[in-house]
């Protein structure tokens, strides 16, 4: 029963002094190393995702190194909507949706471990709170697009600017299981915003998620790069808090 340990973060592209969150987000996700982790946010105008997982490698030594998949959609969105998925383990298949609205994207990777294949979706959905059925739209889009692939144990995870009781959040768990919840009993409390936003006054809430389909055993999830600065508590790794889990799949 191969264990795989997961995560996701929104990086929140070049805002908010990146020079200065890096090295948090570089000294955390060496300390998690999850197997697979899905970025969103990530600015491709200055490979962005890139100098995450040099940064991260150069610390790893002899251990497996990172390597990255990206997405976007062309031009100059790619600074802002761009998503990256590293992995250490086997990527046998990666393929890329275009949810069609608002350029949105998602990624489809299948990983082997221990000769045991699995899906992961890296995707982040549209922002504005009052988009709810824009977004539900887009969820049922990628639904649509996992329906027609292989039925293998998947995860789909990302930011998906959906507060709970939305329908989005509905949607997905009317198929999956969310992984902190399943761990946790609940949801967590918020995973946006911290301080490092200044500027959006959307409420705060629990808008990122990690959905397992039922071949995935929860053993643990929570909150992952939820750790300010030792010498300033306003500045994190970004203005959303990750999530990691801990997954079993029954092979």
């Amino acid at each position: 029963m191969p264990r795989i340990k997961v995560a996701t973060l929104n990086l929140f592209n070049r805002m908010g002094d990146w020079e200065l969150r890096l090295p948090l987000v570089v000294d955390q996700l060496v300390e998690l190393m999850p197997d697979v982790i899905g970025f969103q946010e990530v600015d491709l105008m200055i490979d962005q995702g890139i100098e995450v997982s040099r940064a991260v490698n150069k610390r790893l030594a002899d251990e497996p190194h990172y390597r990255l998949k990206h997405a976007a959609t062309p031009g100059l969105r790619a600074s802002i909507f761009g998503i990256g998925t590293l992995a250490r383990v086997e990527c046998v298949e990666h393929e890329i949706l275009d949810l069609m609205t608002f350029d949105r994207m998602a990624q489809r990777m299948v990983y082997a471990v221990d000769g045991v294949r699995f899906a992961v979706v890296n995707t982040h959905l549209h922002h504005p709170p009052e988009a709810v059925d824009e977004r539900a739209e887009q969820a049922e889009y990628i639904l649509r697009w996992l329906d027609r692939h292989e039925a293998l144990p998947t995860i789909v995870s990302g930011d998906f600017n959906s507060y709970g009781g939305e329908r989005t959040v509905e949607i997905m768990k009317g198929r999956f299981r969310s992984a902190l919840e399943a761990a946790n009993g609940r949801e967590p409390e918020k995973t946006w915003p911290t301080p490092v936003n200044t500027f959006d006054d959307a409420p705060a809430g629990t808008l990122d998620y990690i959905y397992v389909s039922p071949q995935f055993e929860v053993v643990e999830a929570g909150l992952a790069f939820d750790r300010p600065d030792a010498e300033n508590a306003d500045r994190f790794p970004s203005d959303h808090l990750g999530l990691y889990a801990v997954l079993d799949l029954d092979s």
